[in-house]
């Protein structure tokens, strides 16, 4: 998006891989900007088309995002439309010859609209596909950097915070991080309820913020980057 057409001719004359990130525009506490998920995928996968030597989509800027639409600020897209989206925008590179396609999403939502996609790519086209889960990927990558155990990866918690406070610290509201880590276990956890974000916070908080630094961050994100710069290398044919 940032290149003129002839430098992306360029590019796809050295590889026939393409980066596609999606995120989502929600409730990310009352210390983190709703678009929380897109900004930290946007720079996650700019990272890995730069070591690669491959192009990066435009983020997908809103995912499915239902559960959390008790809080204001945030946006949702139905399934449908968001795998057209992402089915279209696919073909269009495919297109020109690219032939393996790395889903980096950071949004729980888009999980089986991204996996349907990889699989009508991989069936239609011949394509090769995968996707990385950022938030779940990453937390079990770092669990010696975190402090807060399981709740490190609690939403707008310990991971999430510390990565925007490496990349974007701007945007981060400090004084209004606060320890939200549940007290009481869920009921049935084990089951699946849909039920809104408000059932389980007030502020759309679950873990603790407070203990988050811009040096968590910076290596959460270096062994997450790394990791699929050795996937692809290694394993997904580049």
């Amino acid at each position: 998006m940032e290149q003129p057409w002839v430098d992306f001719d360029a590019i796809r004359e050295t590889t026939d891989l393409v980066i596609i990130p999606t995120g989502a525009v929600e409730v990310y506490g009352t210390h983190l900007p709703v678009g929380t998920d897109t900004i930290v995928v946007t720079h996650i996968a700019r990272q890995v088309g730069e070591r690669l030597g491959a192009p990066v989509l435009p983020a997908l800027p809103v995912g499915f995002s239902r559960s959390l639409g008790d809080f204001p600020g945030t946006l949702s897209i139905s399934t449908p439309t968001l795998m057209a989206y992402l089915r279209e925008t696919a073909e269009s590179v495919a297109g020109w010859g690219f032939k393996r396609f790395l889903f980096i999403n950071s949004h729980r939502g888009n999980i089986g609209p991204v996996g349907e996609v990889a699989m009508a790519l991989q069936d239609e086209h011949g394509a090769r596909c995968a996707q990385v889960f950022w938030w779940d990927y990453v937390a079990a990558l770092v669990k010696d950097v975190v402090e807060t155990g399981p709740h490190a990866n609690g939403h707008a918690s310990e991971i999430g915070t510390s990565i925007m406070l490496h990349i974007a610290p701007e945007l981060v509201v400090r004084d209004r991080m606060r320890d939200e880590t549940p007290t009481n276990a869920v009921p049935y956890a084990d089951i699946i309820q849909y039920k809104g974000m408000k059932a389980r916070s007030d502020t759309g908080v679950v873990g603790n913020p407070a203990v988050a630094t811009a040096e968590k961050g910076a290596e959460i994100v270096r062994r997450g980057v790394d990791r699929i710069i050795a996937f692809v290398r290694e394993e997904f044919g580049g």
